[in-house]
């Protein structure tokens, strides 16, 4: 049997039952909608579920999702899902040619794609830049294009948090772009059309709707999120259990069921806080000094495994990442990205490695002071 039809024949038989039940679950609310022919779909990025919960929306016009490469290493549940759905393998913290080639293949051949545009979840609530070159890759499939916005996928499983709280969400199509108009635009107004299409702020639509985000631990894990107190100006010794966060230097903080601070100072949410570190963090005259402890570190091969490297205390020193011998310029790193909540990803001078933590810590430390020596060394 072709293995295009195949496809379409099992998500016409798990669509309903399996998305529906995760519709149900997360009070997630969409119609029924068509798609005009072979689509490049584009969604902003809320929550680990949303390739399930766009699927909802149709249920019958299969598509293909572009999914991180590590959904390729889980054994028997990779090959599985290969086997049902066959997602793009997109390896984050690389320059992504390769999926982009796999995905113009797919819409050649008169399929559809779905591709989540930033790349990764929000950390802040609020919809970041699409991948670079997305808007070039629609202008050359020559399909159509489809802009897809989730709402409310913050507050409901955000990605610094664990498990869900249930309140409100909400998903649709926002545009439909044909190819005949797709060939009048450059490939960057292609990406601006997108980008505002998918825009979406977590805390202006919260203030309006007032939505109660309901269930447990609620400020489990922000500490992966929030790096930097604003009491002590400590890197690294907040702690998020139960719905409190805390410091070690006594600040202590409510998360409620609104998605705010209880008390409202020095910050009423988190987006205002994001800002605020990465703004303390770009006025620093050198880098802090980072470090974390029990980091294993990786190297991927071409075939998806992974190759041990060393276990040990991961520092950053001024310019230089390092790790029981292996040392790693913030310059020659040309990619970098995180993955969940405890893996660290990098490319530097062609090779891709990984960095694990046992557990979920504030990776995104790391990832922020090399965005800024990025931006500076531009």
């Amino acid at each position: 049997m072709n293995k295009s039809k195949w496809h379409r024949i099992v998500w016409r038989i798990i669509n309903r039952p399996v998305c529906g039940f995760f519709r149900l679950w997360m009070r997630y609310d969409t119609k029924t909608h068509a798609l005009p022919g072979p689509s490049m779909v584009i969604s902003n990025h809320t929550t680990n579920y949303d390739p399930l919960l766009v699927a909802s929306s149709f249920p019958r016009h299969q598509m293909y999702f572009v999914a991180s490469e590590h959904l390729f290493r889980k054994g028997i549940v990779s090959k599985a899902i290969h086997f049902l759905v066959a997602p793009i393998a997109r390896r984050k913290g690389s320059s992504g040619g390769d999926t982009a080639m796999a995905m113009l293949r797919t819409l050649k051949k008169g399929n559809s794609v779905c591709i989540f545009g930033e790349g990764e979840t929000t950390w802040n609530g609020i919809t970041q830049s699409v991948f670079p070159g997305t808007g070039d890759i629609a202008k050359i499939a020559k399909a159509h294009l489809v802009t897809y916005r989730i709402e409310g996928g913050y507050f409901t499983a955000p990605r610094w948090g664990k498990g869900v709280r249930r309140g409100k969400m909400h998903g649709g199509i926002v545009n439909i772009y044909t190819p005949e108009q797709l060939q009048q635009m450059s490939g960057q107004e292609i990406a601006s059309v997108i980008e505002k299409d998918l825009y979406e702020n977590a805390w202006d639509r919260q203030k309006k709707l007032s939505v109660r985000y309901q269930g447990k631990n609620r400020a489990r894990y922000m500490e992966t999120a929030l790096f930097l107190c604003p009491k002590c100006y400590q890197y690294g010794t907040l702690k998020g259990e139960g719905d409190q966060l805390h410091c070690t230097c006594g600040l202590k903080l409510t998360y409620t069921e609104q998605g705010t601070f209880d008390p409202p100072a020095p910050f009423e949410n988190i987006l205002l806080w994001d800002e605020w570190q990465h703004k303390c963090l770009a006025e620093e005259e050198t880098l802090p000094a980072f470090r974390d402890k029990n980091i294993t570190l990786y190297q991927l091969q071409q075939d998806h495994t992974q190759k041990y490297l060393v276990e040990g205390t991961l520092k950053q020193l001024d310019d230089m990442l390092s790790i029981h011998g292996h040392c790693f310029l913030l310059k020659d790193i040309s990619h970098m990205a995180l993955v969940q909540k405890h893996v660290l990803v990098f490319t530097c001078q062609g090779q891709y490695y990984e960095l694990h933590a046992p557990q979920p810590i504030c990776f995104r430390k790391y990832l922020a002071a090399w965005q800024l020596q990025n931006t500076k060394g531009a």
